[in-house]
């Protein structure tokens, strides 16, 4: 799912070239940024997420059970192994067991025995042809890491090629955010130059326009006095 968040288009970090922020910087960037989320539209961009998916624990019962013990901070069941202890004779006699009782444990000596000839059948099976078997499996483990090697090592290509050209683009793109700010600086200090030599032509004006006047009032008075 993409989460569109209105503005993020507007990407102006530059991570290559970008020098390192000081302890003043950072605060004012946390503060920029705690004003630009009060922005976004929708305000809680994080809507657009799917909401917190509720588990049927009708159709998954040992879930609940175990999310319970877990919050009751209970250990988890030992595994009952009850069912692989064979009694010795001598322990049910003294135990005094009824016909069933023994029949029990006479039916789980005898799965016990199966469990050990299916386990000796394997064994002999895993003896006679077990060596090939794993170098089989270990010629298919070994192509499947040099796929895998070949797909990551791609992987790391791409992500190279793509950092690479972020470098490059970020660095052409501080290039020119110097050439702007040295065409900046120059016109700020022509603005100045102009501005000075503008106030240095009003100041001029003011003294012709002072001297002119002077002379007004002198020939005036001039011209009383030949009067």
């Amino acid at each position: 799912m993409n989460i569109i968040i209105e503005g993020t288009e507007n990407i102006d970090s530059l991570p290559y070239v970008d020098d390192s922020v000081n302890e003043n910087e950072q605060e004012l960037i946390n503060k920029l940024i705690s004003d630009e989320m009060s922005t976004f539209t929708p305000p809680d961009y994080l809507a657009q997420l799917p909401s917190f998916i509720d588990i049927d624990y009708n159709n998954f019962q040992f879930l609940e059970n175990d999310f319970k013990r877990m919050e009751k901070g209970e250990k988890m069941k030992e595994f009952d192994i009850g069912r692989y202890k064979i009694e010795s004779t001598t322990t049910m006699i003294k135990q005094q067991l009824n016909e069933k009782q023994w029949n029990d444990n006479l039916n789980n000596a005898r799965s016990q025995l199966e469990h050990q000839d299916i386990r000796k059948i394997n064994l002999e099976l895993l003896q006679r042809y077990g060596g090939n078997s794993w170098k089989l499996y270990l010629s298919d483990l070994e192509i499947l890491q040099k796929t895998l090697k070949k797909q990551l090592d791609q992987k790391k290509k791409q992500i190279e090629e793509v950092n690479i050209q972020r470098k490059l683009s970020q660095e052409q793109t501080y290039e020119k955010i110097q050439q702007h700010d040295k065409k900046f600086l120059e016109l700020v200090y022509k603005n100045t130059e102009i501005e000075a030599a503008c106030k240095s032509i009003e100041l001029e004006i003011e003294q012709l326009k002072l001297k002119q006047q002077l002379q007004q009032q002198q020939q005036e008075n001039g011209d009383l006095n030949n009067k």
